[in-house]
């Protein structure tokens, strides 16, 4: 009896248990694919279409918080040789500029007033905001604080060498 189970097992289990790995195998290593080489293309992708897709309904936010200097020139100028950002248009181009240092006592009255131009942002109906920041990063802290959950952000560097800004993409990177 027992030289007949081994040989039903041999004989027709074996090959079965072979062919039903290799069939598990397949969505096994489709998996593996997907989650460690699909999904980081897929995200490199979405970045890519979202750094270079402006909006149906963009804004602009400056946040110029450096003494002496105005940026509001630089970024104009920026916008006038990008289509896509000049077609924006006044009613939803916020700037928050202060001409002294900011010291930890100006926190308060400056996170008001970022709390102040995203709802201007937001009730204007804007999906996009570009954001062009001069200033502490402290304050940069702020602006992404406030914006996170509401729009689509794009941020946007000022490079001298470059003699402009350039595109960093989303705030966040998470479709």
């Amino acid at each position: 009896m027992w030289q007949t189970f081994t040989d039903f097992v041999m004989t027709w289990l074996d090959p079965v248990s072979v062919v039903i790995g290799l069939v598990v195998t397949l969505p096994v290593f489709w998996t593996w694919y997907e989650v460690v080489l699909g999904e980081r293309r897929r995200r490199w992708r979405w970045f890519r279409q979202l750094r270079n897709n402006p909006g149906q309904r963009p804004a602009l936010l400056i946040v110029d918080l450096l003494p002496d200097k105005n940026v509001h020139a630089a970024v104009e100028l920026y916008r006038r040789r990008h289509p896509e950002l000049a077609n924006i248009p006044g009613d939803r181009v916020v700037i928050v500029r202060r001409d002294k240092r900011l010291t930890p006592d100006d926190m308060p009255p400056l996170h008001k007033e970022l709390r102040k131009a995203a709802a201007k942002i937001v009730a204007a109906g804007a999906d996009t905001v570009h954001y062009f920041h001069a200033g502490p990063a402290i304050a940069a802290a702020l602006v992404g604080a406030e914006l996170a959950n509401t729009v689509k952000v794009c941020l946007y560097h000022h490079e001298p060498n470059n003699n402009g800004y350039r595109n960093y993409g989303p705030l966040k990177i998470e479709p």
